[in-house]
């Protein structure tokens, strides 16, 4: 990304002036989330950590339906709940 933002110097600084906090807080948190994955990959089975790690999506869809309005709510919280059932279903087996 460093080439695109070098191009775009000047939103670059914008964005730093206007949301700083947001920017530390992404810079620190990414990394974080990764290491926090590998940590528990060491600890627990693949196939348990890379289902719960896809538990974002269900955020995501959430996120999207309350703060942006999306659409059809219905069906996204059925899908959430199917991703939940089916992380809840791989850690008891």
């Amino acid at each position: 990304m460093a080439p695109l933002a070098l191009k775009r110097r000047g939103e670059v600084k914008a964005a730093w002036t206007l949301q700083r906090r947001a920017v530390i807080l992404v810079a620190v948190l990414c990394p974080l989330s990764y290491i926090m994955v590998l940590t528990a990959m060491v600890f627990t089975p693949v196939s348990y950590v890379a289902p719960a790690r896809e538990i974002s999506i269900l955020f995501a869809a959430l996120m999207g339906a309350h703060w942006l309005q999306e659409g059809d709510v219905p069906r996204r919280l059925a899908a959430a709940a199917a991703m939940a059932l089916g992380v809840v279903a791989l850690a008891t087996g």
